[in-house]
């Protein structure tokens, strides 16, 4: 009597045990993974081209990335900004660079990068995956064990609220906005992959720039604020512009909406952004006092924002230290 009593006891431990571990099986939440690619060639000359690439992360939050795509003519990264891209043949991979590995649901980044191509065809590439997973545009669901959990949003435009503050601008603007995120900020909208659009890329109010803009409106409501950063590529934008720029703000924002504007950072002296150029962000300056001087503007200057010579990544962009003094001078600029 005694053995069967014990093989029954093993008998019910074990059945314990395995309905414990097929329950913990069954318990394991699915996590979201997606993504969405916008690639834009900026500019074209022979022998030669510039693009522009926006990452949008549909899945849970991520600390870092790879984005891989294949050319189909050929193509060849030759200089890249905002993410390291390495190439083996038609295949390339972009990686984050040290400030924009971090990438909450549905928050974007950008990069850019300078390319060969055979003066024929420069056509799209095809087949973009972020970290393995193709980019459909759409979220799909995959098992894991540590399940991350990110909460709605509640869309809002009140004066103050949460992402009631709109901005343009490129990826100085996205430093901007991932630093005042991670300080805590809340008023301004998080970043959304401006990346490589500078004052040209806003002058037309129906862009594909202001399209980006407007996805985020039909997210958040029109901006009662909106921030109007002067971006430029080797020191390339006049006042006429900057005006279309405000007017531009105007018509997507809601009405009466507050228009602040700054340039791009300043840095040290001797330090120089190979983007914009010699003098470049100091042109940016310039020109958005110029605007809230101007009374027909009816614009705020905000201040300078400024990144120490240890804050910069790459000679341009903020690393996680500059991305967080960026976000600490925002909230001091605006709440």
């Amino acid at each position: 009597m005694r053995p069967s009593r014990l093989r029954l006891l093993v008998a019910t431990v074990v059945a314990a045990v395995v309905a414990a571990m097929v329950s913990g099986v069954l318990a394991v939440a699915h996590a979201a993974v997606g993504c969405q690619v916008t690639y834009a060639v900026t500019s074209q000359w022979t022998g030669g081209f510039t693009a522009n690439v926006s990452l949008t992360n549909l899945g849970d939050p991520i600390s870092t990335w790879a984005l891989t795509w294949s050319f189909g003519a050929g193509q060849q990264v030759t200089q890249a900004w905002g993410a390291t891209i390495s190439q083996n043949g038609s295949q390339v991979t972009a990686r984050n660079a040290s400030y924009n590995g971090s990438l909450a649901t549905n928050a974007a980044t950008g990069f850019g990068f300078n390319g060969s191509w055979n003066n024929t065809g420069n056509p799209a590439p095809s087949g973009f995956a972020l970290n393995g997973v193709t980019c459909t545009g759409q979220p799909t669901v995959s098992p894991t064990v540590s399940p991350t959990v990110t909460p709605t949003v509640t869309p809002t435009s009140g004066p103050g609220q949460a992402n009631s503050m709109g901005f343009i601008g490129c990826s100085m603007a996205e430093n901007v906005a991932q630093g005042y995120v991670a300080v805590g900020g809340r008023r301004m909208w998080g970043p959304y992959g401006t990346g490589g659009l500078v004052v040209q890329s806003w002058t037309d109010p129906d862009s594909s720039a202001w399209q980006k803009f407007d996805q985020q409106v039909s997210r958040f409501g029109r901006p009662t604020a909106v921030w109007v950063q002067i971006c430029v590529f080797n020191a390339n934008a006049t006042y006429d512009e900057v005006k279309r720029l405000i007017a531009n703000a105007r018509r997507h924002a809601a009405p009466g909406a507050t228009i602040f504007i700054t340039g791009q950072p300043l840095y040290d002296a001797g330090q120089t952004c190979f983007l914009a150029g010699a003098n470049g962000p100091q042109l940016t300056d310039s020109l958005a006092r110029q605007a809230a001087a101007d009374p027909t503007q009816n614009v705020t200057y905000s201040g300078s924002f400024r990144l120490r010579s240890d804050e910069v990544a790459d000679g341009c962009h903020a690393n996680a230290a500059g991305q967080q003094s960026l976000g600490r001078q925002a909230l001091t600029f605006w709440g």
